[in-house]
């Protein structure tokens, strides 16, 4: 079986660099570990950039399938995109237009996942606690910003962003104001700003599709050596942050935010693997934060270490993630 791992590390394939560039990426070494680890799973494995010469490349490196037999080779999707705001649907839309099968969720997903505002509107329509929130568009006239019955503090977060980019907390008026001018100036984008929850936070991993959708054990990220209040992007990138797994909860509250993971997945209509981000408030509630549709999945991060504890080495978590894909086709 042929695997392509394809992926963005490479942004220069394209027409015209149009706005703002992706800084969300995986790192070489990140890449070498996927093709390694998929190869001594026994699968062929080549690279691609995920930019314009794609369909070319694939085209010579997939044998054409005949009309109604299945797929016998698979991309394994580790490309955030290269620029815009639904960068997440760009390759899967590809592959789906090329008739090529890949991991990972769809376009519908991915576009829902990583619009902020969206997956909100999404969550609350469901009856999934998230917390309150509002946004605020790249024209509001901030001296006449009303708070619409939010309470301090409150966080601010870029809508179309990921990776913890342009997230902080204030604590009153001067500080919000102060922040959402340069956080607008900065990312030119709507922002989302809601109550800051200061419980712990948690994820739950997840891998599978429908009736087969695995839930790990809670993860807790832990704060407490780096004085943080929430995940930044340079905290992710330094290994600040701790990982407890599994976390030190009630069992009651382990079920719950398993079962809110898998609706939040299904709502969203996610495939394969995705990890929903949770905050507990002060009597021990989770609210779901976000959906992470194109969820890390690189040795150090938080899935990860959910899949340890649900019994998977790293290229045993890989080669699950190409099985239940390939189930899909």
């Amino acid at each position: 079986m042929k695997v392509a791992v394809v992926h963005n590390i490479n942004q220069s394939g394209v027409i015209n660099h149009f706005g703002r560039l992706n800084k969300e990426i995986y790192f070489r070494h990140e890449i070498d570990s996927f093709i390694n680890n998929l190869k001594s799973c026994g699968f062929e494995v080549d690279e691609f950039d995920g930019d314009k010469f794609l369909f070319q490349n694939l085209e010579s490196y997939f044998p054409p399938i005949p009309k109604g037999e299945r797929p016998e080779n698979m991309v394994f999707n580790v490309a955030y995109g290269i620029q815009g705001n639904s960068r997440y649907t760009h390759i899967p839309a590809m592959l789906e237009l090329a008739g090529v099968p890949y991991t990972g969720s769809g376009p519908l997903a991915h576009a829902i996942a990583l619009n902020k505002e969206m997956t909100k509107r999404v969550l609350h329509q469901a009856g999934i606690p998230t917390p309150n929130f509002m946004i605020v568009e790249e024209d509001t006239d901030l001296n006449r910003l009303q708070l619409q019955g939010l309470k301090y503090p409150l966080i601010i977060k870029p809508k179309n962003e990921a990776g913890s980019f342009g997230i902080s907390v204030v604590n009153n008026e001067k500080e919000l104001l102060k922040n959402l001018k340069s956080t607008l100036e900065e990312y030119d984008q709507a922002l989302v700003v809601e109550e800051y929850l200061g419980g712990r936070e948690l994820n739950v991993g997840l891998l599978g599709n429908g009736e087969t959708i695995e839930a790990f054990d809670p993860v807790e990220v832990d704060f407490k050596n780096s004085g943080d209040q929430f995940q930044s992007s340079t905290g992710k990138k330094d290994g600040s942050y701790s990982h407890i797994c599994p976390a030190d909860i009630p069992e009651s509250l382990k079920l719950e935010l398993q079962e809110i993971a898998k609706q939040t997945f299904m709502l969203l209509k996610c495939c394969d693997y995705a990890r929903v981000d949770f905050r507990l408030d002060s009597d021990m509630k989770p609210y779901v934060l976000e959906i992470n549709s194109m969820a890390a999945i690189h040795e150090k991060g938080s899935y990860y270490h959910g899949a340890i504890e649900a019994g998977y080495d790293y290229r045993g978590m890989l080669a699950r993630m190409v099985e239940v894909a390939m189930s899909r086709y």
